[in-house]
């Protein structure tokens, strides 16, 4: 499989699923369904594992916790590991490409995604389309 088949995966993806959103949640869903086919590759890194939690946890759905849980051990979804490079090579990005700190999350998934050999990522965040290396489907 080369790199182009591999897709990050963005929180509000997953949470469009969980929430069952009206506007989005169909089309997430489906996009899932093909990594879990295994027609992509998907990958999501510890902070995105963070903020899905934190945002269902600040929702008080707490048994949506549980069943996230199960889906990340048992999904074919890898998952990278947060780290500090990826906080240093943010800035970096912000700078060489004059962003802003409001966008300070993508920036270190956009690192993450430059540690990993990553373009493609799966969200619906339009912050994603000023990165110029990251192409952003959905």
């Amino acid at each position: 499989m080369n790199k182009e088949e591999i897709t990050f995966i963005d929180s509000n993806i997953i949470i469009y699923v969980l929430m069952k959103d009206p506007e989005y949640g169909e089309r997430a869903l489906r996009h899932l369904y093909r990594v879990e086919s295994g027609e992509i590759r998907g990958v999501m890194s510890t902070l995105v594992l963070s903020q899905i939690y934190a945002h269902l946890k600040r929702r008080g759905k707490m048994e949506v916790i549980e069943k996230f849980s199960s889906y990340v051990e048992e999904s074919p979804i890898y998952i990278i590991d947060t780290t500090y490079s990826d906080f240093l090579n943010a800035w970096e990005i912000k700078k060489e490409y004059n962003l802003t700190w409001k966008i300070w999350d993508d920036l270190v998934i956009a690192a993450q995604m430059r540690r990993a050999g990553i373009t493609n990522i799966l969200s619906n965040d339009v912050d994603f389309d000023k990165i110029p290396f990251i192409k952003r489907i959905f």
